[in-house]
């Protein structure tokens, strides 16, 4: 991973859960960090790790433009993310089904928009952090009545994924030579607050422990660790520098999704 030290990195929702992995991975190959959230207190383990830290909102478009006009990283990883209400569809209310599109989705539109019009410099990467829940009613094959509780998550990541294939047909069309990429962990990751949340829900349904649903449901688990040290891989392999979605499952290679 030589080629990603000095090199300039910005991640978003850095200060815990893969945000954090991230920005502990990329600090030891040599990266120069900026991790962003919410929480300034919350920032003290990214700091700890090496990165420098911003404590502000990812979907505030004045401040995601002056970071990355300021910076000009190299790569930028679109990580924000919010906790979702866990209930079935009677039950949720207009506000708690569309959370995910008021935070996510729209911190992903903030930072590819700041990316383009900036725009970075040629050879940059955009990174955008979706899920496996995205691959709902695709192939390979999730059975949507399994995510029954998580309202609008699933069409907000899907989203998330056709917006980076909409950023790279703008980015050649303006012949800016930044290049977008979708992350996509194809298992609950149990060990962040989001993933604990959503198994928590499910497990209680099944009257399981959260641990067993996951490894019932996808034989494994898969720890924040190995997201960053494969982002790392990706950003360092030039084997991944032209795809679009990638994927990553417990002790698995990078997974190449693209169509």
């Amino acid at each position: 991973m030589q080629n990603l030290s000095g090199k300039r990195v910005i991640i978003t929702g850095g200060s815990q859960g893969l945000g954090l992995a991230m920005v502990e991975s990329l600090a030891a190959c040599g990266a120069s960090v900026t991790a962003i959230g919410r929480d300034r207190a919350k920032l003290y383990a990214a700091e700890q790790a090496g990165a420098t830290v911003i404590a502000g909102d990812a979907t505030d478009a004045t401040l995601m433009n002056s970071v990355v006009h300021e910076e000009m990283p190299d790569v930028l990883i679109l990580n924000a993310g919010a906790r979702l209400p866990m209930k079935p569809i009677d039950h949720q209310s207009w506000e708690e089904f569309s959370t995910i599109w008021n935070t996510d989705v729209k911190a992903g539109l903030v930072g590819i928009q700041a990316a383009l019009n900036t725009p970075m410099k040629r050879g940059g990467r955009v990174l955008v952090m979706s899920s496996g829940a995205a691959m709902v009613l695709a192939v390979p094959y999730i059975a949507p009545e399994t995510l029954r509780l998580s309202g609008g998550y699933i069409g907000a990541k899907r989203m998330l994924w056709f917006m980076a294939h909409s950023a790279n047909a703008v980015s050649r069309e303006r012949d800016l030579g930044i290049h977008f990429q979708v992350l996509v962990p194809c298992q609950l990751i149990s060990g962040t607050a989001l993933g604990h949340q959503a198994a928590a829900a499910y497990a209680a349904i099944e009257g399981i422990t959260v641990d067993e649903l996951v490894v019932r449901r996808y034989g494994s688990i898969l720890r924040p660790a190995q997201i960053g040290e494969q982002v790392a891989e990706l950003l360092g392999d030039p084997r991944y520098g032209n795809g679009v979605a990638y994927g990553f499952r417990h002790e698995s290679d990078i997974l190449p999704l693209d169509v």
